[in-house]
């Protein structure tokens, strides 16, 4: 199963694609090179996810850095979570409880390549893991209808 990063801040649903065309103001850029060349890279950050970068350069923020302590420990820090990822919409966090992310997607769009992170627009709980081992609640979730899920998991 793939673990993905996700930034632990959710987002209010649509509003990467609407801050984008916003933003782009009818102007249509070919890669996310031209788009941060116009727009700058903290400019981008700021209106797009609402991040506060205290650098141009990616690679120089704190929050980067945090990332791939993440991607390094595969460990939850203050700012992202590693996240089991079900399919292109979908991951799950397993920690005493069960959390179902609804992902921002993560496609070829020039302001979805900025980061190589993962944002998330909803989360929900739908359990507690209990005994079970990840693999086993993951093949659940993908096995079982939501009703015998949350019976199972506690979920209500």
């Amino acid at each position: 199963m793939k673990k993905i990063i996700v930034r632990n801040k959710i987002l209010s649903h649509g509003r990467v694609s609407s801050s984008y065309i916003n933003l782009c103001d009818g102007m249509h850029y070919s890669s996310s090179e031209k788009f941060i060349m116009k727009h700058g890279f903290k400019n981008i950050m700021k209106a797009l996810y609402g991040e506060e970068f205290e650098s141009d350069l990616m690679e120089n923020a704190t929050l980067y850095q945090s990332y791939c302590a993440a991607v390094d420990s595969q460990k939850d820090n203050d700012y992202f979570l590693c996240l089991y990822q079900i399919d292109e919409d979908f991951a799950v966090h397993l920690t005493g409880n069960i959390y179902l992310y609804h992902l921002i997607p993560h496609k070829e769009e020039v302001y979805t390549s900025i980061v190589p992170w993962f944002y998330a627009d909803s989360k929900k709980y739908i359990g507690d893991t209990w005994w079970e081992s990840d693999i086993e609640i993951i093949n659940n979730l993908k096995s079982i209808s939501i009703v015998e899920f949350l019976k199972r998991y506690k979920g209500y």
